[in-house]
């Protein structure tokens, strides 16, 4: 097996370990979304960080490989240096919008205090931005395997990962419509609970 191979290999694996690590991040920010308890957010949280562990390698093994192979073939080529691009800016972007978030998020649940109140972070798990992130990095990646494979010229590079963000977004947003109905949902469904709790305590009180 020559070096090209080898580069191609651990380039084309860590694409998918990217999506594999965008397709989770999706998944834990719908749950943190809904969550209905601290302790839950907490879990959530914590399954976030554990991403850390695909998305990194991932994101090493497409820049390396795509700089080499860029070195080697990439001259009169536009897609090339549009897709190593989209990946510094997929990183950015994760860095930047959604890590900060993240961070301040686990900051305020790592209160000793017992029966904090899920109020007081439903502002933070809530924030929009955290699914305007995850959407634009989840479109430039479709955008990115677009351009691996029809290699387009210039105009078709651009139009790519435009779409691809457009198309991101529009996920995101679906996510974001999506997830306050169940909130919505499972918030209500809670108080029942509490409700029928309450009066079941009640009725055997006055059993008494």
């Amino acid at each position: 097996m020559t070096i090209y191979y080898t580069v191609l290999f651990i380039h084309v694996v860590s694409v998918i370990g990217l999506f594999i690590a965008l397709a989770a991040e999706g998944a834990i920010l719908f749950r943190i979304r809904t969550a209905q308890s601290v302790d839950e957010t907490r879990f959530f949280v914590g399954a976030f960080q554990c991403l850390r562990i695909v998305a990194i390698p991932s994101f090493l093994g497409i820049l390396v490989g795509g700089l080499y192979l860029a070195s080697k073939w990439g001259r009169g080529t536009f897609w090339i240096p549009f897709a190593l691009g989209a990946t510094l800016l997929i990183m950015l972007i994760g860095g930047l919008v959604t890590g900060k978030r993240i961070a301040r998020l686990r900051n305020g649940l790592s209160s000793d205090e017992i029966d904090l109140p899920i109020k007081a972070i439903s502002a933070k798990t809530k924030e929009n931005a955290l699914l305007i992130s995850y959407g634009l990095r989840a479109g430039l990646g479709l955008g990115i395997v677009f351009l691996m494979t029809a290699k387009p010229d210039l105009p078709g590079s651009l139009g790519a990962l435009a779409a691809g963000c457009g198309a991101g977004l529009l996920g995101a947003a679906w996510m974001r419509r999506a997830s306050n109905r169940i909130g919505t949902v499972r918030c209500l469904w809670s108080q029942t609970r509490r409700f029928d709790a309450g009066q079941k305590v009640r009725f055997e009180e006055a059993q008494l």
